[in-house]
């Protein structure tokens, strides 16, 4: 069985600001108050990194060990995975974004979560992680449009 969580905000912004965003992992911690990267590198495809999450927002982080599989900038594709070995959890988490216009972006925000902890609604809040991807998704429009333009 695949758990999925899939979300989609609209944003008044060209793709370019809301790639700028997205795309620089640094940063998201200060803008982010769901989900946050350690130990990130400035191009950080092809690496593993540390993946810090407060299911609350309050501060509270979880560390979870994750692998960067792609930040295309072409595509405009963010995509991490992890889990726990013996397919007991893993979750594929991915980033696209596509034009509506040259001032507005559609940005999904997704996830899928397999394994047998997912299977039995184990292993995870899910949720509360469902509730904040739509806060991050809300918190990215609110850091882009706020922004002055390209």
């Amino acid at each position: 069985m695949v758990r999925t969580i899939r979300t989609e905000i609209i944003i008044d912004a060209s793709i370019g600001s809301v790639w700028k965003v997205v795309s620089d992992l640094r940063t998201w911690g200060e803008w982010n108050a769901w989900t946050k990267f350690g130990d990130v590198d400035e191009n950080p495809a092809g690496t593993d990194a540390r993946l810090l999450a407060s299911f609350d927002g309050d501060g509270t982080w979880k560390e979870y060990a994750c692998q960067i599989l792609a930040v295309d900038h072409d595509r405009h594709f963010l995509n991490w995975a992890g889990g726990v070995p013996c397919g007991l959890f893993h979750g594929n988490h991915w980033i696209i974004l596509t034009p509506e216009s040259e001032t507005r972006t559609r940005m999904e925000h997704n996830e899928d979560f397999t394994g047998l902890l997912p299977a039995l609604n184990l292993g995870m809040p899910f949720a509360k992680v469902a509730r904040n991807y739509v806060y991050i998704n809300e918190a990215v429009k609110r850091v882009v449009e706020a922004r002055a333009p390209d």
